[in-house]
C-alpha cells in the first residue's frame, strides 16, 4: 500500500515537471559559445515564436531570414511583451533554412543564429530543444541570445524565445564530423565481416 502511494506521488510529480519544463540554461555563462547552429523549416506551415523572457536593458525586436530573406515581419518588443504572447511569421516549406534575428533599436545593431553574420563573428545565441510548459509556451526549439557586440555577459538569456516548426540546432565541429564518419565506418566494417564470417561457417 505505502509502495503504490510512492509510486503515484512520483508519477504525479513526474507529471507535473514534464507539464512545466523549465526553459533551457546556457551551462558555460560567462564564456562566449562556441557552438554554431543551423535551422530548418520541420514541415510545410507557419513558423510561429513565442515569447519566453529576458533580462536586456536594451529594447529589442525579433526578426526571421528564410532563405537568407528577411520576411520584414519584426515583432515581441522584449519590454512590453507578455510570457507566453507569439508572432506568426508565416508559411514556409519543409527545409527552408532559417536564420533567427534580433534587431537592438538602442544600438542599430544587428544578431543573427547564424555567427557569420554577426559584425563581431561569433554566436550570439544558445539554443536546445524545449519541452513545453511555461507560460502556455509549446513544446519546440529554444534559442537565447546575447544583445551587445563581444557578446556582453555571455550568459545568452538577453533574450529568450521559442519557436515551433523547426529543426536543428548544434552543427558538429569538423573533428566531430571525422569521429562521427569513422564510427559508421567501423560500424559498417564490423556488420560486413560478421555477414562474412556467418556464410563461410554455414
Amino acid at each position: 500500500m505505502l509502495r503504490n502511494l510512492v509510486l503515484a506521488t512520483v508519477a504525479a510529480f513526474g507529471l507535473s515537471a514534464a507539464a512545466n519544463a523549465a526553459l533551457p540554461v546556457y551551462p558555460d555563462a560567462g564564456t562566449i559559445n562556441p557552438v554554431d547552429y543551423s535551422f530548418t523549416a520541420s514541415a510545410d506551415g507557419d513558423i510561429v515564436a513565442y515569447f519566453a523572457g529576458h533580462s536586456a536593458g536594451y529594447t529589442n525586436y525579433l526578426r526571421l531570414l528564410v532563405n537568407g530573406v528577411d520576411t520584414g515581419i519584426e515583432g515581441l518588443n522584449n519590454q512590453t511583451s507578455a510570457l507566453g504572447e507569439s508572432l506568426n511569421f508565416g508559411a514556409v516549406q519543409a527545409g527552408d533554412v532559417l536564420t533567427f534575428a534580433i534587431r537592438v533599436s538602442n544600438t542599430g545593431d544587428f544578431f543573427y543564429s547564424d555567427r557569420n553574420l554577426n559584425a563581431d563573428g561569433i554566436t550570439h545565441i544558445y539554443s536546445a530543444p524545449y519541452a513545453g510548459g511555461d507560460f502556455g509556451i509549446p513544446a519546440g526549439v529554444y534559442v537565447g541570445f546575447e544583445d551587445i557586440l563581444g557578446g556582453g555577459d555571455k550568459d545568452y538569456d538577453d533574450l529568450r524565445f521559442v519557436f515551433t516548426n523547426v529543426s536543428g540546432g548544434a552543427v558538429p565541429e569538423p573533428a566531430t564530423w571525422a569521429m562521427l564518419i569513422a564510427g559508421f565506418g567501423l560500424v559498417g566494417f564490423a556488420a560486413r565481416r560478421r555477414r562474412t564470417m556467418s556464410v563461410t561457417t554455414a
